[in-house]
Order: C-alpha cells, then structure tokens, then sequence
C-alpha cells in the first residue's frame, strides 16, 4: 500500500482529467478483490484478495486526498482533512454497528465481504459515470 502510494508522486498524469477516473478504477478493483474474498473457499486467494484490496485502498486514499488538497489553500488544510477524518469515523462506526454488531444485523464475515464490495461497486459506478461525463464534455469542446 505505501509503495503504491509513494508511486502516485512520480507518475506524470493531468489528474483534474483522469482522477475520477483513478477513483473509479481503483474502487472497481476493490470491490472485486472483496467479491473475490466473498465467493473463493481458498484461504490463499482470499489472502490474495486482502493484499490487493490493501493496496488498491491505499491508493485510492491517496489520489482522494491529493484530490482533494490540490483545490485548498494552505490554511485551510487541517480544518479539511480533520473533518473528512471525523466523518468517515463516523460513517465507518455506523456502518460496523449497523453490518457487524449484535445488536444490528450481526452478519457473518463472508456476507459482509459481499456487502462492503456491493458498496465499493456503488462508488465505482458512480466515480466511473463522473469520469465518462467529464472526460466527454472536455473532448467535445
């Protein structure tokens, strides 16, 4: 994950044109690294699916938040990221109470594996038709 994150530096791309399009990439291979988890019995290809879900993660944060910081000033960076921070604790708290405690619906870990893919397959679609919109009206101005 670090490694891929540290790749984001060096690879020369006008990401205002290609960065949803990052986003929808790498958030397709998340979810398929955990359908993959979900549907495999093996422990190795869900072993496999972990380390490619880590990585595509990694550096999906990465590109989100280098997304993000391009458009700030410099002031306004803490108050920014410490908010995007405390909402996705929040959402993340919600989502575990709601998907894995007792007192929610109390999934086992294979039907979360299918629920938290069906959701990065969501944000894929959604990054994917933003990007194809974008990507569009540029070419045909």
């Amino acid at each position: 994950g670090s490694a891929t994150s540290m790749a984001v530096g060096y690879v020369k791309i006008n990401w205002d044109l290609s960065g949803e399009l990052a986003l929808g990439i790498f958030s397709a291979m998340d979810a398929g690294s955990l359908f993959l988890m979900h549907f495999s019995d093996n422990i190795w290809a869900s072993y496999a699916g972990y380390l490619a879900f880590k990585a595509c993660y990694m550096l999906l944060i990465t590109i989100a938040t280098f997304q993000i910081a391009v458009n700030l000033s410099m002031e306004r960076y803490a108050l920014m990221f410490g908010f995007n921070n405390f909402v996705a604790l929040l959402i993340q708290t919600i989502l575990t109470v709601v998907v894995v405690d007792s007192k929610g619906l109390g999934l086992d870990i294979s039907t979360q594996f299918l629920i938290y893919g069906s959701y990065f397959t969501v944000i894929a679609g959604i990054f994917l038709i933003r990007s194809i919109y974008t990507i569009t009206s540029i070419k045909c101005r």
